[in-house]
């Protein structure tokens, strides 16, 4: 393995160690300078990376937006549910497979 310095314009700095992976098989590493127990790789990204943080960011809010619909659409059922005074889920009662809403969270 290697472990990695990384120096921040305001004087932070980070240590990353890399475990199981040869120097051939490492894209975006490209260059190396070392001294004593400290070594500085140069990283190049990729140019796709831009695009796959954006694909990858787009995912995430998206299914964050659909579990929460889906959250509150059962939600909505079950309260829809307990205003009729029908039996909960909790004590017994399966109403709530007859309520579209809950399906439709469900569903979602």
């Amino acid at each position: 393995g290697a472990v990695l310095s990384f120096s921040y314009p305001d004087s932070c700095q980070a240590w990353c160690q890399i475990i199981n992976v040869p120097e051939s098989r490492s894209p975006f590493l490209t260059s190396m300078e070392g001294t004593g127990n400290e070594t500085n790789w140069s990283i190049s990204m990729p140019s796709g990376t831009k695009y796959h943080l954006y694909i990858g960011l787009a995912l995430a809010v998206g299914s964050s937006i659909f579990i929460g619909a889906s959250f509150i659409l059962k939600k909505k059922g079950l309260l829809k549910l307990a205003d009729r005074g029908v039996t909960r889920a909790g004590q017994g009662g399966y109403s709530y497979l007859k309520e579209w809403l809950w399906w439709a969270g469900l569903l979602s």
